[in-house]
């Protein structure tokens, strides 16, 4: 009988994992607070024992991990994490190596790149070859799979979808260019779009009552929820998320000519207030004949999607 394998999400909050059969099959899952903020050696101080916890009583050989950032898959080194502090060039695989054993198949991976591989193998994209997945959270995250493989690039940086500028003289991105795709789709560009607006004091929208003590991490829902409702600011502000959307989607379609885009990640929840703005602008701004190849599909796995696309990777060692 094949062992089981084990799948891991890092994130900032969060750090997400289950025990998983070669074909899939979630056979525990289990979360704790990851404590990024804390530092890479409390990171691994966690994740050591989270291992271990959800290990218990199984032979595993193989772990995938998922975690944000610029990782270098052939070493396993975390050249750049912004999320996690004291992170410059760090030997992630060798660490948890040296602490769980050298004979452990342990392969890293970009969280994105993970949730792209998940959609491919079991989700939204699991009957194609290319795709291209798009995740819509704090920032914009993206993977490519190719002829059913994940594409990284050179130096592991590729599918940094965000960062394809949209608009040349558009909103400053965390990342210090201007006008890209994460300053107009993701949560910090919803956040900053509505601090943007309520600068009028002659803007009429619910947005300046609901959001005035509203948790800054549940703005993005305070906003979707306004539009639903029919506020005319907040649907103009999903009006922009997908017309941004459009656009990049419509360089990558242009560029790769794959045959599905899968959009994830908290944002997508707002599916139908930007869904229709997004297609509209992809097929006025992309070739005609890609285009109408390419399906454009929400996510299905959710939070399981970078778990599922790691054990994946663990198994084939293809990352």
């Amino acid at each position: 009988m094949a062992d089981n394998i084990i799948g891991i999400d890092i994130g900032g909050t969060n750090l997400r994992g289950a025990l998983v059969d070669s074909e899939g099959n979630i056979l525990k899952r289990a979360k704790i607070s990851s404590e990024a903020d804390q530092g890479i050696d409390k990171l691994i101080e966690n994740l050591t024992s989270f291992i271990a916890d959800i290990s218990k009583g199984e032979k595993v050989a193989n772990i995938g991990i998922g975690i944000p950032g610029i990782i270098d898959s052939k070493t396993g080194i975390i050249t750049q994490a912004p999320n996690i502090m004291n992170v410059d060039n760090y030997p992630l695989r060798s660490v948890l190596n040296e602490k769980l054993g050298s004979d452990l198949n342990l392969v890293i991976e970009n969280d994105a790149n993970s949730a792209a591989v998940g959609e491919w193998w079991m989700g939204a994209a699991k009957d194609v070859n290319s795709m291209i997945m798009v995740t819509l959270g704090t920032g914009v995250g993206g993977g490519i799979v190719l002829d059913g493989k994940l594409w990284t690039g050179a130096d592991g940086m590729a599918g940094e979808i965000g960062h394809i500028t949209i608009y040349p003289e558009g909103a400053l991105c965390n990342c210090g260019n201007y006008g890209c795709l994460e300053s107009y789709a993701s949560a910090t560009a919803i956040r900053r779009m509505v601090h943007e607006g309520l600068e009028d004091k002659h803007l009429n929208t619910v947005l300046r009552e609901t959001t005035e003590n509203t948790h800054i991490e549940d703005i993005p829902r305070i906003v979707m929820e306004a539009a639903t409702s029919g506020d005319k600011f907040s649907l103009s502000i999903w009006k922009e998320v997908g017309t941004a959307l459009g656009i990049g989607i419509a360089d990558l379609v242009n560029l790769l000519n794959i045959e599905m885009v899968v959009i994830g990640g908290g944002v997508s929840n707002a599916w139908d207030l930007f869904i229709n703005t997004t297609i509209g602008e992809a097929k006025k701004r992309a070739f005609r004949a890609p285009m109408q190849r390419a399906k454009i599909k929400k996510g299905l796995l959710k939070d399981d999607a970078g778990i599922l696309g790691s054990v994946y990777l663990a198994l084939h060692n293809n990352s």
